[in-house]
């Protein structure tokens, strides 16, 4: 059996080893992984998130090794993909026969790359359905194309139309999925000619980040509510914390919507008064769709700024340890170097 390098989750465990070459199944393409970002959900499934045990990782730019008939042009090219393989049987699975955008995030029967009963991205090649791969534009790098899942997460807000273009909307909590969902909500609202997307967070220079064509409004908060609380239409919590979502709570006015973009344990104590008093909607927001996120990727926006650091993948263990550092932003392993330019 032929064997390749992988970063295995086993319990509480993690460490690299030879794991077999996954063989692709009906329809699935193999691909060659070239980057691994590291999120912060691959941290927590390393604390026992899921119970998943097997390679971790879900955020990836790769090259198309083999495809299936019918996507034989997949071969060779540079793709990112969605994470949720669906059971996609339309006659016995009500929620694939209501469409993608539904079954996407909620087949019953998915599972998950790196997640849920799917081998993930820290290991050499990974096989996904061709379906759910997009081939990457010829001038975006590659350590830009990383960022195409978690960028994609941010677009679900959008494709869920949470948000109208009169809305107020903040967005709490300035970590690495916190300035992608400002990046994304703040050009959605200048398009929209609507109020300025106001940024929350501890670190004026993460806020910074966000690019000026997003025109975000940066309001530094240590825990401490800005002004305009209880004023905001829409708010969005990316801080996995429950400080912050109890922050997050208080921006948001009655019967505003709530849009909860991470998880965090909150426990037994747990306080649900204050939205049931407020009458406030809470809308969870998953996995999003990838074209609007190549699109704004190939027209220019360049998120290389918030890779902290570069690890090879025999250097998982470093990487993993540098991500779980504190104000680290996004930890890359660089898994196969991208391919020489062909020359004509």
């Amino acid at each position: 059996m032929a064997t390749q390098l992988g970063f295995v989750v086993s319990g509480n465990t993690a460490e690299l080893k030879q794991v077999p070459v996954p063989m692709a199944a009906d329809g699935e393409c193999v691909v060659r992984v070239l980057i691994a970002n590291i999120c912060n959900t691959d941290l927590e499934i390393m604390k026992g998130y899921m119970g998943f045990a097997g390679v971790v990782g879900h955020e990836f730019v790769g090259i198309v090794e083999s495809a299936p008939a019918g996507y034989e042009a997949l071969h060779g090219k540079r793709v990112v993909g969605d994470i949720n393989l669906v059971c996609g049987n339309v006659e016995s699975c009500f929620t694939c026969a209501c469409g993608w955008d539904r079954a996407r995030n909620h087949c019953p029967v998915r599972t998950v790359l790196g997640i849920l009963n799917k081998d993930g991205t820290y290991q050499e090649r990974i096989t996904l359905p061709a379906k759910n791969l997009h081939v990457v534009p010829d001038h975006v790098s590659s350590e830009n194309a990383a960022f195409a899942e978690p960028l994609a997460a941010a677009f679900r807000i959008v494709e869920q139309k949470l948000v109208a273009p009169t809305d107020k909307v903040a967005v709490v909590g300035d970590g690495k999925l916190g300035v992608l969902i400002a990046e994304v909500l703040g050009r959605a609202q200048v398009a929209a000619g609507g109020p300025r997307v106001v940024f929350v967070g501890r670190h004026p220079e993460k806020m910074a980040l966000v690019s000026a064509a997003a025109a975000v409004e940066p309001v530094a908060s240590d825990g401490v509510l800005p002004s305009g609380a209880s004023s905001f239409d829409v708010v969005v919590d990316a801080t996995g914390s429950p400080a912050g979502l109890d922050l997050a709570r208080a921006l948001c006015r009655p019967l505003g919507t709530l849009v909860l973009k991470s998880t965090c344990a909150a426990g037994a104590n747990f306080n649900t008064a204050p939205f049931v008093v407020d009458e406030l909607k809470i809308i969870g927001s998953r996995c999003g769709p990838f074209p609007p996120a190549l699109e704004l990727l190939a027209s220019g926006l360049d998120l290389t700024p918030l890779i902290t650091a570069t690890f090879p993948l025999t250097e998982a263990s470093a990487a993993v340890a540098k991500a779980a550092t504190k104000g680290t932003m996004k930890v890359q392993i660089r898994v196969h170097d991208d391919p020489a330019p062909s020359v004509s």
